[in-house]
């Protein structure tokens, strides 16, 4: 009798840990679609990004973005004239900010804001998330005929911006709703909603989202992809530092 709780027990835990693994899978391969939804591999894209914090007056920017893949963009604003020509470059690891006039680019502090936003420089900087987290299913549910998944992300290194991630994901698009930023002490520190998607370069992708600053009341950032279309190839020096504003 003991021997046969003995297989049982030994049974179910070998099922648990099975599918654990199988969902495990399942978010990781979720992870990697939506790293894939974000951005073609070498694309041209305008968009306009406004910020309102309260007591301020709105920041509202527009820019044009040649890139490829999720580490290396050129960011240049068209609006507003005053700011018209300045460039943010991202290569790596490293972003640079250039202003015309100016002898040589700045390298940019990762943990500044992004151009007053609510997002900061290493928002911007980290943007792969398959590489840099672990990804579990939470729980599964089905809305309007589609499966939707609860994802966990968590971080294989302190070198991320964030420890931890909370992600609602689309099975059939891969697009998240909603993901949810926590800090080291599992504070949730922002949190960013898929407001809408459109059709670009060949697929569904986010079109409208909004990040909230949960450290600061009222605050928010709302980004609206106004174009994006891919590209046959763009130039390696495109990204280089030392050519930036040439």
């Amino acid at each position: 009798m003991q021997r046969t709780l003995l297989m049982l027990f030994v049974v179910c835990m070998a099922s648990t840990v099975f599918a654990q693994e199988a969902a495990d899978s399942v978010a990781q391969a979720l992870l990697q679609r939506l790293d894939d939804a974000r951005f073609p591999g070498a694309y041209e894209m305008s968009l306009k990004m406004s910020t309102v914090r309260p007591g301020r007056d709105a920041l509202d920017y527009s820019y044009t973005i040649l890139g490829v893949g999720e580490d290396k963009s050129l960011m240049t604003v068209t609006d507003p004239a005053r700011e018209r020509d300045k460039q943010v470059l991202l290569n790596g690891d490293n972003l640079w900010f250039f202003v015309p006039d100016v002898s040589r680019p700045v390298k940019l502090t990762r943990k500044a804001s992004f151009m007053g936003s609510v997002f900061s420089n290493e928002d911007v900087m980290n943007s792969t998330l398959a590489d840099d987290y672990l990804a579990r299913v939470l729980t599964r549910t089905e809305r309007n005929g589609r499966v939707h998944f609860h994802v966990e992300l968590t971080a294989k290194t302190r070198s991320v911006a964030y420890a931890k991630m909370e992600c609602g994901i689309d099975s059939a698009s891969a697009i998240p709703d909603t993901i949810i930023f926590f800090g080291l002490t599992g504070k949730a520190l922002k949190q960013e909603v898929v407001d809408e998607t459109g059709f670009f370069a060949g697929r569904e992708r986010p079109s409208k989202m909004t990040m909230y600053d949960f450290l600061e009341a009222g605050a928010y950032t709302k980004v609206e992809i106004l174009s994006l279309n891919e590209r046959d190839a763009i130039p390696e020096s495109t990204f280089d530092p030392t050519r930036i504003g040439k």
